[in-house]
């Protein structure tokens, strides 16, 4: 009872409670709702998209703000998102806000923001582009204080095409008479792919209109509205438009008046319905235009007037019924004249009765009057009729009656006077009353390769009926499909429907259907089947009476749009051995379906297949069958294929998808891949422990290295001996032993490893040297292998021991004299460095290697020489190498000869000696070693001793056959080794000369006369040589050579030594005939140019020809005579034959010269991209050549011209660069911030530009995070950066959507270059002021505990380091980000970033570390784990921590920032441990007691061997057979009664 009662109190709590939720509820939405409303939240809103715009017209879209607070007049900014970038394009605050693709535009009022109010804006743009489409963000300008609500609202733009098309093919004129009927067309059409309508009007311009009136209008609703005095007309039926087929829009006007006269066309517009459903014009089309002219009818003054009616029958008229048409004519004034009489019917003639009462019968009427079924009579002189007798539906229409009074002629013509039409008046015809009825009947949706049937239910029908079936794609208008005639023929099938399995049935009950087989997705759309009804007329023929139309959507699937692959497991982490299943869903039509599995491996690229269903039921396995299991399922919602792994391996992890295939009749209907799965097999936790190492030392050292327990019986074991860092010997998992880079050839002679007991390895060293010392490591890795027989690695662990091996001293030592040498360059170096008080000692042998240091910060080796005769060179400097040669004349003495010494020798030389002796094995272990003093060397040059023959000769030449020769004879050289460059010049008196023939030092030849050839000689290694033949009178001047000596260096590079003139040669050339006078001369004026470098000069040279003859040709050479040099430079030549050749040896000018001849008398030449080096004296020398009787040209007289003194002057530095420094303090992250680069003033116009900027951050070195090259290539090293160049001296980069990692100190460098020689060079490089950002977060608590603090560890053991946060939250929304640094102890500047933890759980380590970094993080609290400390671990270790939150959209935040206090870590080595003696009684005691007792127990031990000495070496032999057997397998235990039977 007491349960019960307390039960009941516990429902009606409950039954309380409920009932006092609901208000409490109420009152808190309340609550909230209220307080959202008045806090002001902000609103901006855009007008609704996707918007769909036409190029080249103009657009409004609207934009407002709500919700805000303080002025009433908001700022608007438009912004274009574009995929990689977003483009600022107008704003109602900043002129400078549109980026340069809008600014031209904006300027030119084709872009602009139109205020409709203080809130509310309309963005216009005039002319649409297609580069204007793109997502178009609104946004309201911020006005400080705190951030509520949205402030920017979005719309997609979209551009398309103009497709709209409208045309008037009609006369381009037509003249008309009052009351004449009016027909003209148009066609309209667009292409559009959106769904839009169309609207046609027709316009009238007529002569007295200030503007164009509309006539009648065909709505995009398909409504018709008439333009204002068109009204009445229309009601009268006397205008209308139709629309005929889908692109004809026909105006029809049956009178025509006198104020219709103009010009007629017609104007299409182009609608689209927006997303806010309101319909919008996006394009429209103006067709050219129809001049109509009217011409007004003039009655004669004294004919009399008359009038016209008619009269047709009343009542409801129904097809069969006879029909009269009456027409009577009122007239004056009659005798005289006479009247023809027309009936129409819808402006069409029906009959005729002319003047002279000739019946005439129109069109279908003719036969019709044959038939008796229609007549026309003159009743009386005034009146007519027209009888129907059995009338048909298409005898419907509007009547008239036409008379025309007319006038015989003396001839006996008629000729018309006067026209009068009826008033018109409708004759409407039903067909007999029929309940003919069709209903549709189908399905809303078919799946592709179904057959799709459509079933009209007809009912009412009392004749035959006949069925026409039509089908509408979106946006097209109907096509036929197919017909079925009254007589129950098929016929009319589409022309799409041709090939195609396409039948109509009719059934007994009056029922029509239509099918396709097979049907496709261009099968949807609208169907209409048109059924009509047939009577038989009164002459046996059948006639459609009546007929029904019904119209209905139909959508084809297809079967991929049906068919869903999902790949799903129930669990995706599995252990090793374990069985995984992965499901494969189907859901989708039923279809034949082929099935691919593939897998993807763990750091794979690639896919694997692991087997194919192929639809018709074959399965073809492309891995192997027995590691998987298949199953499938056929189930009535989808298809289940199950693929099976029944013992995971590590093999087997990786990624799996299922690719699925939709077959219909053998046809691929649909691919679909299902999502990839990801498998992971985890390997079992190790149980392997090491025990601690222990070292034993004497002639050998032997250190065992023991595995204490192991993850299961199976394993296998992979040993690694290391000493330091370098790896010793390895053992496999076959026990096969191989050797370190750390073992030599000689201490692989002394190592080996053994296998004891059962997990016991020794590491045996024999002989054991101070060499040995060092830490050793034992790394043991544990294997297991999984079910595929691959062995993985399970677990490495590593110990270590120090071992230490003690020598006694040496007195080995080194001579430490310095000293120096100087030697001349080219000349031999002798180094020589020995030991102090060497003695002959056959055991005592020496390696050395020799240094040299170039200057103090630097030290490079030059060679090794091994203890055991053994030479290597290193090739830090491979030319150096092959000049060194070595010796060691007797032991002890080392020396080192340097051949052809360059000035690169000099520096610094010495040596270091390892001494090396014999031990009783007949090993060489290191003893001592020692290093040499040095030698200071310095290499002097070759002094200049060049020496060339000066004396000056004169000859005077009569016979003009003969020719001279310049001889250039060499006295002395500076060295042997020297080799010449010899180059003749020829000049006159008080005149600069110009260099006629050169010969490199390669032996290369050059000659700058074109006309004459010069024939070189070289007699002797010091004598050169160079003939003149056939000489004229223009050979006449002085002669010399110039010789500049060259060495080639021992590094392969040539030197000048000097260079020297010879004496000089005057030449003087007579003939016994009298020399012609000259009959040109050239202008000798001199003449100055001061340009600036980069600029563009031209030079000319003219000549002043006294009679101008045409046998007189002319050749020219162009010289260059620099203040550097002693002869003129050849440029180029220009012969008289018109040969023009730049000379190649001249590199200066290379492809910068530019030579014309614009008149005969002048010649030009042009230098581009000047440079200062081009600064100097210009002249040309020019040559008469005459064509003799013998047809040969032969020179007759040269002269040279005044020179061109050219001053190229380099360009000064006017670059400047704005230079303002400037603060931004920002709060809101979504934004961003321009960093401006204005250049003020540039050097030169022709100067171009790069620019880079940079970010410094708590300082340090600023780092480049854009560059703009002067080609316009860009380089980004920082995250989506915006660069823009509003004008040429202006650069902008934009850093969107900002964080607190981007605080720093901006600003960029402008590096100005200016062309010149074809090069560019740097003409200045300016900095602009600092923009310092600084991005402030919401206060925050949040802090990292600064304590620093010291740890000493010892080498190779467990480091452990933490931080953590002060006073932690325990918010759920609060995470945290966490990176670990490690700074050197001696420079804090340089930090090793040692792993990174993300919030969103995700974990990076160093690569180098990662193996023994083990990271644990808490809320708040962070643990790191270093392994198997090194030295190198030594360092200040700290944290770097981020706080996130978790906002109420859902997405993480950052919130705040800080850096832990440091952790100081130093490494020491394992110490001997030292112990001083004591010297109390007890120890002395057991100082003789202790070894008494191990020499008892040493006899004991000797007595007890000497017994079991045969059974011991057989033992022995017996254990090193099993383990050559077995060798991961430990040697089994002999048991006592083994022994004793041994």
């Amino acid at each position: 009872m007491r349960e019960k009662a307390t039960g009941s109190i516990c429902l009606r709590m409950v039954g309380i409670w409920c009932q006092l939720w609901h208000p409490l509820l109420l009152l808190c939405l309340t609550g909230l709702l209220q307080w959202d409303l008045c806090s002001g939240q902000i609103q901006v809103q855009i007008q609704k998209g996707p918007l769909y715009r036409v190029k080249g017209y103009p657009i409004s879209i609207s934009c407002s703000a709500t919700g805000f607070t303080g002025p009433s007049e908001r700022d608007f900014q438009f912004i274009l998102k574009k995929p990689n970038m977003d483009v600022n394009m107008i704003s109602t605050k900043d002129p400078d806000f549109p980026y340069g693709m809008f600014s031209g535009r904006i300027r030119n009022k084709e872009i602009e923001i139109q205020r409709l109010s203080g809130s509310s804006v309309l963005l216009k743009i005039a002319d649409l582009l297609e580069n204007d489409a793109g997502d178009l963000v609104c946004e309201t300008l911020h006005t400080g204080g705190a951030y509520h609500g949205d402030y920017a609202a979005e719309t997609k733009l979209n551009v398309i095409a103009d497709t709209l098309e409208a045309s008037y093919s009609g006369s381009p004129s037509q003249s008309l008479s009052e009351g004449d009927p009016l027909q003209l067309e148009c066609q309209v059409s667009s292409q559009t792919f959106q769904h839009t309508h169309l609207s046609v009007t027709w316009f009238l311009h007529g002569e007295e209109d200030k503007n164009p009136r509309p006539i009648i209008t065909l709505d995009k609703d398909l409504t018709v509205q008439t333009g204002a005095g068109f009204e009445d007309r229309y009601r009268s039926g006397l205008i209308s438009m139709d629309k005929v087929e889908d692109t004809t829009y026909r105006l029809k006007m049956p009178q025509v008046q006198q104020s219709d006269q103009g010009k007629f066309y017609c104007k299409a517009i182009e609608w689209i319905q927006d997303a806010d459903r309101s319909w919008t014009q996006i394009a429209h089309k103006i067709t050219t235009a129809c001049n109509v002219e009217i011409k007004r009818i003039d009655i004669a003054p004294d004919v009399g007037s008359f009038s016209v009616y008619l009269k047709a029958s009343k009542g409801p008229l129904q097809v069969g019924d006879a029909v009269d048409i009456r027409c009577s004519v009122n007239a004056q004034n009659r005798p005289g004249h006479f009247f023809s009489m027309t009936w129409l019917k819808n402006q069409q003639k029906v009959a005729q009765i002319g003047s002279s009462g000739v019946l005439t019968m129109f069109d279908s009427y003719k036969e019709r009057e044959s038939a008796a079924e229609v007549r026309a009579v003159k009743t009386s002189h005034v009146d007519y009729l027209l009888t129907i007798r059995s009338a048909r539906t298409e005898d419907q229409g509007q009547y008239q009656c036409e008379v025309w009074q007319e006038n015989v002629n003396e001839d006996g013509t008629f000729k018309k006077m006067q026209q009068q039409m009826s008033s018109p008046e409708m004759v409407r015809i039903t067909a007999k009353e029929s309940d003919l009825a069709v209903v549709m009947e189908m399905k809303d949706a078919v799946t592709e390769g179904d057959p799709l049937r459509v079933t009209c239910l007809v009912s009412g029908f009392k004749g035959p009926l006949s069925v026409s079936w039509q089908h509408k794609k979106e946006g097209v208008s109907f096509s036929d499909v197919i017909s079925l005639t009254h007589e129950g023929v098929m016929k009319d099938i589409g022309a799409r429907y041709q090939s195609r399995h396409v039948q109509t049935l009719h059934s007994p009950a009056g029922n029509f259907t239509l099918e396709i087989g097979a049907s496709a997705t261009s099968d949807s759309g609208e169907y209409k089947c048109i059924v009509s009804e047939w009577t038989v007329q009164s002459n046996g023929v059948m006639k459609k009476a009546n007929a029904q139309s019904q119209q209905k959507a139909i959508t084809v699937n297809s079967v991929e749009s049906l068919m869903k692959v999902s790949l799903t497991s129930r669990t995706t982490k599995v252990d090793l051995d374990s069985p995984v299943e992965l499901l494969c869903r189907v859901r989708g039509p039923k279809v034949s379906l082929a099935v691919r599995w593939m897998f993807q491996p763990q750091n794979s690229t690639g896919q694997k297949n692991i087997l194919s269903i192929h639809h018709t039921g074959e399965i073809t396995w492309g891995a192997e069958q027995r590691n998987y299991q298949l199953s499938i399922q056929a189930q009535p919602s989808d298809t289940r294929f199950i693929l099976m792994v029944p013992r995971t391996s590590k093999k087997q992890e990786g990624q799996y998808q299922c690719q699925v295939d939709a077959y219909q009749k053998d046809v691929q209907k649909a691919m679909k891949n299902s999502n990839p799965l990801a498998v992971t097999v985890q390997k079992p936790v190790s149980k392997m422990r090491l025990s601690r190492m222990e070292t034993t030392v004497n002639t050998d050292a032997k250190i065992e290295c023991s595995v204490m327990t192991t993850t299961t019986n199976t394993s296998r074991f992979t040993i690694t001996w290391m000493i330091g860092s370098q790896m010793l010997l390895t053992m496999d998992l076959d026990a096969v032993v191989k050797f370190g880079p750390a073992a030599g050839l000689e201490m692989q002679q002394r190592i080996r490893m053994e296998i004891r007991q059962k997990q016991t390895f020794q590491l045996i060293i024999q002989q054991v040297r101070t060499s040995d010392s060092g830490r050793y490591h034992c790394e043991v890795a544990e294997w297991l292998q999984d079910s595929l027989g691959d062995w993985y690695l399970l677990e490495k662990m590593s110990i270590s021991t120090q071992l230490v091996v003690k020598e006694k001293a040496s007195d080995f030592k080194m001579n430490k004299a310095n000293t120096e040498l100087k030697v001349e360059e080219g000349e031999q170096l002798m180094l020589n460095c020995s030991v102090d008080g060497v003695k002959f000692d056959s055991t005592l042998r020496y390696s050395l290697t020799w240094l040299f240091s170039p200057d103090p910060s630097s030290r490079e080796t030059l060679l090794t020489y091994s203890y055991d005769g053994s030479l290597k060179y290193y090739s830090f400097n491979s030319e150096l190498e092959g000049r060194l040669h070595f010796s060691t004349p007797e032991v002890g003495v080392f020396y080192l000869t340097i051949h052809r010494s360059i000035q690169e020798d000099r520096g610094r030389y010495y040596c270091q000696v390892e001494q090396h002796k014999l031990d009783c094995q007949g090993q060489w272990s290191r003893k001592a070693s020692d290093e040499s003093g040095f030698t200071d060397v310095t290499v002097q040059l070759l002094q200049n001793k060049l020496n060339v023959d000066k004396e000056n000769r004169i000859l005077n030449i009569t016979n003009v056959q003969t020719g001279f020769t310049i001889d250039c004879v060499i006295k002395s050289r500076s060295s042997d080794a020297s080799v010449f460059e010899v180059t003749w010049s020829k000049g006159q008196r008080n005149e600069q000369p110009v260099v006629i023939f050169s010969v490199s030092r390669e032996g290369i030849l050059h000659s700058a006369i074109d006309d004459k050839d010069l024939v070189f000689g070289h007699p002797s290694a010091m004598h050169y040589k160079l003939t003149v033949p056939n000489v004229n009178p223009t050979d006449t001047g002085l002669y010399h050579c110039q010789v500049a000596e060259w060495i080639q260096t021992a590094e392969n590079k040539w030197r000048k030594i000097g260079e020297e003139k010879s004496g000089e040669l005057s030449i003087h050339v007579g003939t016994e005939e009298r020399q012609k006078v000259d009959s040109f001369a050239m202008d000798k004026n001199d003449k100055h140019l001061d340009i600036k470098e980069g600029e563009k000069f031209e030079i000319e040279c003219s000549m002043d020809v006294k009679n101008a003859d045409p046998t007189y040709h002319y050749s020219l050479r162009w010289v260059f005579n620099s203040a550097k040099s002693a002869s003129g430079i050849p440029l180029l030549t220009y012969s008289y034959n018109g040969r023009l050749q730049y000379r190649s040896e001249n590199q200066q000018f290379k492809d910068r010269l530019s030579f014309s001849r614009p008149t005969s008398d002048t010649f030009h030449l042009a230098v581009l991209n000047s440079d200062t080096a081009d600064s100097g004296n210009y002249y040309c020398i020019v040559e008469q050549h005459q064509l003799n009787c013998e047809g040969k040209w032969k020179q007759t007289a040269t002269a040279k011209s005044g020179s061109t003194s050219v001053t190229v002057r380099s360009i000064e530095s006017n670059l400047q660069v704005q230079n303002l420094n400037r603060t931004l303090n920002i709060t809101n992250y979504q934004t961003g911030f321009s960093i401006d680069c204005i250049i003020a003033s540039r050097s030169s116009e022709k100067s171009v530009f790069e620019v880079t900027w940079f970010r410094a951050q708590e300082e340090k070195n600023a780092v480049t995070i854009f560059t703009a090259m002067r080609d316009g290539t860009l380089h980004s090293n920082y995250k989506n950066l915006l660069f823009g160049r509003p004008d040429a001296k202006h650069y902008k980069l934009t850093v969107p959507q900002i964080n607190p990692t981007d605080m720093g100190q901006y600003y960029c460098s402008v590096d100005e270059l200016l062309l010149t020689a074809n090069t560019y060079r740097k003409l200045a490089s300016k900095k602009s002021g600092v923009l310092s950002i600084y991005v402030h977060t919401e206060a925050s608590d949040f802090r990292m505990n600064k304590a620093n603090t010291q740890l000493k560890v010892k080498e190779g053991e467990q480091l452990m380091l933490n931080c953590s946060v002060d006073d932690i939250e325990s918010a759920s929304t609060l995470y945290y980000s966490l990176t670990w640094f490690r700074d050197s102890l001696q420079d804090q500047s340089s930090s090793v970033k040692l792993l990174e933890y993300s919030y969103n759980g995700s974990l990076s380590y160093d690569s180098k570390l990662k193996e023994r970094l083990h990271f644990t993080p808490n809320v708040g609290v962070f643990h790191l784990t270093i392994h198997r400390s090194i030295q190198e671990d030594s360092g200040r270790y700290y944290c770097q921590v981020n706080q996130h939150q978790l906002d109420c959209k859902g997405t993480w935040s950052f919130k705040a920032s800080d850096k832990s206090g440091f952790t100081d870590v130093e490494l020491i080595g394992d110490t001997e441990k030292q112990t001083s003696p004591n010297k109390d009684p007890l120890g002395m005691a057991l100082g003789v007691t202790i070894p008494l007792i191990c020499i008892l127990v040493l006899i004991i031990v000797l007595l007890l061997r000497r017994e079991q000495k045969r059974n011991s070496e057989l033992k022995k032999k017996k254990d090193c057979l099993w383990a050559e057997n077995n060798p991961l397998t430990p040697i089994p235990e002999v048991t006592s009664a083994a022994e004793d039977h041994s």
